[in-house]
C-alpha cells in the first residue's frame, strides 16, 4: 500500500516537472534566442545622430557619439564614421558607435602682400591652399616684383585646397621730370612742393646769409632743372638769422 502511494506521488512530481520544462521551452528559451539574434548594421554615414537613432530603434540598437572630428567631404553635424561598419552583424540590444563631422578643417589665409610670387606660392602650399589666377601690373618705385593684392582677403577662413588669386606688380618705367626751382621759397612751402612732386625731403641745413628772407631756401640738391624721378631725395640749405 505504501509503495502504491509512493508511486502515485512520484508520478505527480514527474508530471509537474514535465509541465515546468515544457513551460520553460515555450516561454523562456524563445526569449533567450531572441535576445541573441543578430541584425545587419545599417549605413549611418551622412545621417544626423537623431536620424541614426530613429533608424536603429526598430532594430533594438542604440547610437553613441564617440567624438566630433573635422572631415573634408562631410557636412557639420553628420555622421562620418561608425563601428561596427555598415552591413556587419550585431546582436540586438547592443550599441553602434559613431563619429560626427565638424565640417572641413579651415585655416586663416596669410597676408601675402609684399611677398614675391615665389614666396607667396610656397606659403600657400604650406597652408594647403592652391595658387589661382595671377594678374600682373606695373608699378613705379619697385625694385623687384611683389604681391600687391590677394583674393580672398588676409585672415579669411578657408577650407584646405581653396584657390587664392594674386595681383603681382612688376617694376614700371620711372617717370622723370625737371626739378623745380625752390630758391627763395619758404621752407614750409618747399616741403609741400617736394611732397606734391612725389619727392622726399632730405637733409635741412641752415646758414646765416644777409639779404635773404629768414627760413627760405638758399640752395638745393638736386639743382633746379635737373632730371629727377619720383622717390628721389631733395636736400636743402635754409637761411637763418
Amino acid at each position: 500500500m505504501k509503495l502504491w502511494k509512493f508511486l502515485i506521488v512520484l508520478g505527480i512530481v514527474g508530471a509537474v516537472a514535465a509541465v515546468l520544462v515544457a513551460g520553460i521551452n515555450f516561454l523562456v528559451l524563445p526569449s533567450l534566442v531572441h535576445s541573441n539574434e543578430e541584425v545587419a548594421v545599417p549605413d549611418l554615414r551622412g545621417a544626423s545622430p537623431q536620424a541614426a537613432a530613429d533608424l536603429l530603434r526598430p532594430l533594438d540598437l542604440e547610437v553613441v557619439v564617440l567624438r566630433t572630428s573635422a572631415h573634408a567631404n562631410m557636412g557639420a553635424g553628420l555622421i562620418s564614421d561608425q563601428v561596427p561598419a555598415p552591413d556587419a552583424g550585431i546582436r540586438k540590444g547592443r550599441v553602434v558607435k559613431v563619429v560626427v563631422s565638424s565640417g572641413p578643417a579651415t585655416t586663416g589665409l596669410t597676408d601675402l602682400v609684399g611677398l614675391s610670387e615665389r614666396q607667396a606660392g610656397i606659403t600657400l602650399q604650406r597652408d594647403s591652399f592652391q595658387l589661382g589666377r595671377v594678374s600682373r601690373m606695373q608699378k613705379e618705385g619697385l625694385s623687384e616684383p611683389q604681391v600687391v593684392a590677394q583674393h580672398p582677403q588676409p585672415g579669411t577662413k578657408l577650407n584646405k585646397g581653396a584657390v587664392v588669386d594674386l595681383v603681382v606688380a612688376e617694376p614700371g618705367p620711372r617717370t622723370h621730370f625737371l626739378m623745380p626751382d625752390l630758391r627763395g621759397v619758404p621752407l614750409f612751402k618747399a616741403r609741400k612742393l617736394i611732397e606734391a612732386a612725389g619727392l622726399l625731403m632730405g637733409e635741412v641745413d641752415t646758414e646765416r646769409r644777409g639779404g635773404t628772407a629768414d627760413n627760405s631756401i638758399l640752395e638745393q640738391r638736386p639743382r633746379a632743372g635737373a632730371r629727377v624721378a619720383k622717390g628721389e631725395v631733395v636736400d636743402v640749405l635754409v637761411s637763418s638769422r
